[in-house]
Order: structure tokens, then C-alpha cells, then sequence
């Protein structure tokens, strides 16, 4: 009896460690199932006239997305999960109906077997942003939080600081050896064009050069960063990445008159050192964040530094209001999350964690937002004296009696009539004597 159950056992071991048994298949992931025999069968015989990539869906039928063939197209949904029957995409592939036969060489058996037992099982189709895939994204390599690498523990014969240390690392395993430290004229030319996109004069080489005391290196660095140029050579960068531009761009390019406020603005940032959850918080929403600081203001031109397409934006309104948000949503993922979310605006996103759902909740945030040419003025007390003087002129636009009479209004009539009255009337000197070069006559009218 011992000896039967020992049989048993490893008969049923057998089974479980036997590929294709019932107890492999059972615990067979069908999403995987999906990707390694399912997606090539479609990708192979049916995107090329189905899906958005190939730029046609024939019968108005998508077949790269699990919403495409579960909606359908003319003929209703192409798939019936767990009915492989009565689901038109197998009808379509056995060639059992004369007049509806793709693709028009019949798939081999071997594959239409595939695809049967793939919708006799459920059709599981992972290519949708599920809530749990949603929930992963978090895991995302481009989206997990930055930490601090450990340092390597063999750090090498005089690493000087951590960098070096990483630097040596992968040195050694390449099996190579680090070139010499860079002379004087080499280094500071390096880091003049590093830093200031400019090279050094001839005097500050030759001074770098004689400079023989210790921290010359040091000082050089500081020096530089202490320069105007640091901060125009490091927003030229950030200006690359958001597209930033003097002008609308498209047919008309409409010049931008108040461009060069944010522009100022991302200067003078990186001169001072704006910590970045600062330099963020403010192109994103500056009035919100620091309502009692009018100097960050124009920060806020960030979500308007793209494209703007002036014509489109008079003709085809809805149009235009949807790719302005489009431009909004495309500049802050790339710029702030490394994520091209924009692939998601026609279908999900087809190697990052964003569902269409996803993409159109972001468009959502930037819904209330409005561009204009606004006039701004880098003093805090001129504009406040502006705005003042414009509830006044809007006042007395109004021809309000209650509000041009109030006791601030009045004030202002009365020292400005005072001001008048102050003024020196312009009068003309008597002249004295006059004389002629020419001989002319001269009389002198009362």
C-alpha cells in the first residue's frame, strides 16, 4: 500500500512538472498567454488593415486595443468572451462564410486553434490600463521618486569626490584607465563653455594659469557661477525642453510682447538658486502658490511658452482648445516626468503607464486656463498703483455719481486741481536788441 501511494505521488509530480498538463495550464498567467501566442497571430494577420498604427480600420474595426474589437465596428463587436462561435473574428478567420473571408490567405490551423481557445477562455486582453495597472505605475521606472545610490565599495586608487567613485567603478570593469587630470587651459576652458556656453578670454587663461594657490579650481567654479551668464547659459536648456519661443509659431508666428518677463523670470531663477520644488511650483501655479508674491507672476508663462496657433484658434475654436491643452499636457509630462503622455491622446500609451482615461484627466487640469497678452510689471508698488488707477478710470467710465464722489475720489480731484493751480504759466521775454547780419530792416510789432 505504501509503495502505491508512493507511485501516486510521483506520477502526480510528474504531471505538475510536465510542460502543456493540466496543472501547468492551470497556472498559466493569461495576460502572458496573450502576449507570447495570441498579440503575434493578430500583429502578423490582422494589424495591418485594423489598427491605429497602420493608419486604417477597415470597417471602422481596431483590433490593437481590447476596446477597439469589444465595441466593434460596422458589424458590432468582433469578439463574444468564452463564445468563439459566435464571435465574428472567429467566423472571419475559419472562412466559413463566402462573402466575409480575412485574411484572404486562411490562417493555419495551428493559429485559429490559438485564437479559439484564446476567446473560449475569456479573450484576456491586458492592452487596456486597468485599475491595477494604473496602480503600478507608481512603479514605473521614470516615475519612482530619486534616491541616492549607494557608493561603490571598491572606490579606487584617489577618488576625489562620490562621482569619481562611480566613474572608477565602471572603469574598472571595462577594464580601462582614466585619462590624466586635464592641464589649467584645458580645464578652464571646459568649464567656461560648460557653464557659460562661452569660451575664456586669453587674460582669464592666463591668470587660471598663474594661479598656483590651492582652491584655484574652486575659485574658477564659483566665479563662474556667480556670473549673470550661469544663469542665461542654464535656461537656455529649460527653454529647449518647453519649446519657448518670442512668437506663436505656425503660418502666422505672431510675435509674443510679453514673452520676455518668464523669460527674465527663468534667468534670474537659476542665478539665485531657486531651490526646484520652487522653480516648479511656480511655472505651475505661481498666484496659487505664492499669492503674495506678484515677482513670481511670470512664472506662470511656463504653461504657455509653446505653440499657439492663432489661427485656429478664431476658426475652429474647439478645435484649437483642445490641442492648446494638448501643447499644455505634452510640455509639463516631458519637461517635469520624462513621460511622452501625448501618445495617450489617440489610444493608451503603448510603453508608458498612461491610459487615455489617464491623458484626458491631465487635459482636464489645464481645462481653466486661458492665454492673453498681459501686461506686467516687475515692481510690486507700481502695480499696485496700476490697478488702482485703473478702478479709478473704470469708475469714471462708468459715470457713477455714488463712485466718482466717494472720499477717496474726491481727494484725488482736489490734489490734482492743486497741482494745476501750481503750475508755471509760460510767458515770453521781452527782447531787448535785435540786430540784422544782412542790412534787413527790423521793427519790433506791439
Amino acid at each position: 500500500m505504501r509503495r502505491l501511494h508512493s507511485l501516486r505521488a510521483a506520477v502526480a509530480l510528474a504531471l505538475l512538472l510536465v510542460p502543456g498538463s493540466s496543472g501547468a495550464a492551470g497556472a498559466a498567467d493569461p495576460a502572458a498567454t496573450f502576449r507570447d501566442e495570441v498579440e503575434p497571430i493578430l500583429a502578423r494577420r490582422c494589424l495591418g488593415c485594423h489598427s491605429h498604427a497602420a493608419g486604417q480600420m477597415e470597417g471602422n474595426l481596431a483590433l490593437d486595443w481590447k476596446s477597439g474589437w469589444a465595441i466593434g465596428g460596422d458589424r458590432g463587436p468582433a469578439i463574444l468572451p468564452g463564445s468563439p462561435d459566435e464571435s465574428l473574428l472567429i467566423r472571419v478567420v475559419r472562412h466559413v462564410d463566402a462573402d466575409l473571408k480575412m485574411p484572404d490567405d486562411r490562417l493555419p490551423d495551428a493559429e485559429i486553434a490559438i485564437l479559439e481557445a484564446w476567446v473560449r477562455d475569456g479573450a484576456v486582453d491586458p492592452r487596456v490600463a486597468e485599475p491595477a495597472a494604473a496602480a503600478a505605475a507608481g512603479d514605473w521606472w521614470s516615475l519612482r521618486p530619486l534616491v541616492s545610490p549607494p557608493l561603490p565599495g571598491d572606490t579606487g586608487p584617489n577618488p576625489k569626490n562620490p562621482i569619481d567613485a562611480f566613474l572608477d567603478e565602471r572603469l574598472a570593469k571595462e577594464g580601462l584607465v582614466a585619462v590624466p587630470e586635464a592641464d589649467r587651459r584645458s580645464f578652464i576652458r571646459r568649464v567656461s563653455i560648460d557653464l557659460h556656453g562661452l569660451p575664456p578670454t586669453p587674460e582669464e587663461v592666463a591668470a587660471f594659469s598663474a594661479d598656483t594657490a590651492p582652491g584655484a579650481h574652486e575659485r574658477l567654479v564659483d566665479r563662474l557661477l556667480a556670473s549673470p551668464r550661469f544663469g542665461e547659459r542654464m535656461a537656455r536648456h529649460w527653454f529647449d525642453s518647453i519649446h519657448f519661443a518670442d512668437s506663436h509659431g505656425f503660418e502666422h508666428d505672431v510675435f509674443r510682447p510679453n514673452a520676455w518677463p518668464y523669460r527674465d523670470w527663468v534667468i534670474k531663477a537659476f542665478n539665485d538658486d531657486l531651490p526646484w520644488p520652487s522653480f516648479v511650483r511656480a511655472q505651475l501655479a505661481a498666484d496659487v502658490f505664492f499669492p503674495d508674491d506678484p515677482a513670481t507672476f511670470p512664472a506662470l508663462g511656463y504653461l504657455g511658452a509653446g505653440t499657439y496657433d492663432h489661427s485656429a484658434a478664431a476658426t475652429a475654436p474647439k478645435s484649437f482648445e483642445n490641442l492648446d491643452r494638448d501643447d499644455m499636457v505634452t510640455q509639463v509630462m516631458s519637461s517635469l516626468a520624462s513621460t511622452t503622455a501625448n501618445c495617450a491622446r489617440c489610444h493608451a500609451h503603448k510603453f508608458d503607464p498612461v491610459s487615455q482615461e489617464d491623458y484626458y484627466s491631465l487635459q482636464a487640469v489645464f481645462a481653466g486656463i486661458g492665454k492673453g497678452e498681459i501686461d506686467w510689471d516687475p515692481d510690486s508698488l507700481v502695480a499696485a498703483a496700476r490697478k488702482r488707477w485703473q478702478r479709478v478710470a473704470t469708475q469714471a467710465a462708468s459715470a457713477s455719481e455714488t463712485l466718482l464722489d466717494s472720499p477717496e475720489n474726491v481727494a484725488i480731484v482736489n490734489a490734482w486741481e492743486s497741482a494745476s493751480q501750481a503750475r508755471a504759466v509760460w510767458t515770453t521775454p521781452p527782447l531787448a536788441t535785435f540786430t540784422s547780419a544782412f542790412g534787413t530792416e527790423l521793427k519790433r510789432l506791439d
